[in-house]
């Protein structure tokens, strides 16, 4: 997976919150994808995956930038290690901003795609 093609999912990230597509997200997962968020539980598969992303739009996610800061190979999977910036305009509460860290990895599929298989992340600031 290249550099470019990881950038890709960046924007694809930015794009399905800003557009609220808890589906079109699920999609850069494998079908047998694991999502790690911070505060929830973990989440195995697409079905489950999607349901979480929605729990996030509903909960005021509006925006995300991501920014892969090291990529590596590794046969058939690319580690990727980055931060990033989550916007978030609860209803009726007042606009916040999370920054954190995450490590992604893809794989490679049976039909070419390259799909992630894991996904962990957590905010820079302390809990509390």
């Amino acid at each position: 997976m290249t550099v470019a093609e990881v950038d890709a999912v960046a924007q694809a990230f930015h794009d399905g919150v800003a557009n609220r597509d808890a589906a079109g997200l699920a999609s850069l997962y494998a079908e047998n994808g694991r999502f790690l968020p911070a505060g929830m539980e973990p989440c195995e598969g697409r079905t489950e995956i999607q349901s979480a992303m929605q729990q996030l739009l509903d909960m005021g996610a509006r925006s995300l930038d991501v920014e892969p800061l090291d990529v590596r190979e590794a046969g058939d999977m690319t580690i990727e290690y980055g931060r990033y910036t989550l916007g978030i305009e609860p209803e009726g509460g007042e606009a916040m901003t999370e920054i954190g860290k995450y490590v992604v990895v893809h794989e490679a599929q049976q039909d070419g795609s390259t799909k992630i298989v894991l996904d962990i992340f957590n905010s820079n600031t302390p809990a509390g």
